[in-house]
């Protein structure tokens, strides 16, 4: 079964190399700003590191529900299609109200967003039509993601 013209369902189970690295690459500012953070090592320029874990956090979440409103573009389905396009400004609300909380809280609700949006992706990728290995992508990525954020939140708490 074919649901957009370029990618068969049943095909494409290996992770290709360009999103794996990219989505690895784009681990670095989870794990550089929390570990900075919990060895308490100062950035450049007054950076705070929560803050920008926040940020880039945020604008990742936001990301993401792009990616889900990208789906909706291309669904064949008008019932999912539509839910796709619902759960696609999800994200971004969420992240934003991050931002806003800001702090441990903050850097806590973002945390709770990777992995719920994480592990929406892991269990209905399939049916949103995207490939066969966004799912295991997505959900080693919100893990890692999920864990260096929540790292941060306790840090940032008990600070």
């Amino acid at each position: 079964m074919t649901l957009i013209a370029s990618e068969p369902v049943d095909q494409n189970r290996e992770i290709p190399e360009l999103p794996l690295a990219l989505g690895l690459a784009g681990l670095a500012p989870f794990l550089g700003l929390s570990l900075a953070l919990a060895l308490g090592h100062a950035l450049p320029l007054g950076i705070d590191a929560a803050d920008a874990l926040l940020g880039y956090g945020a604008a990742i979440l936001s990301f993401l529900g792009g990616a889900h409103w990208g789906l909706a573009l291309r669904h064949p389905s008008p019932a999912i299609r539509n839910s796709l396009f619902l759960l696609a400004v999800a994200p971004p609300l969420w992240a934003w109200g991050a931002l806003v909380v800001g702090g441990a809280p903050g850097l806590a609700m973002l945390a709770a967003g990777l992995a719920a949006h994480g592990a929406l992706d892991a269990t209905r990728a399939p049916r949103s039509a995207a490939p066969r290995w966004y799912a295991r992508l997505r959900l080693l990525l919100a893990a890692l993601a999920t864990i260096a954020t929540t790292a941060a939140a306790v840090v940032v708490g008990y600070a």
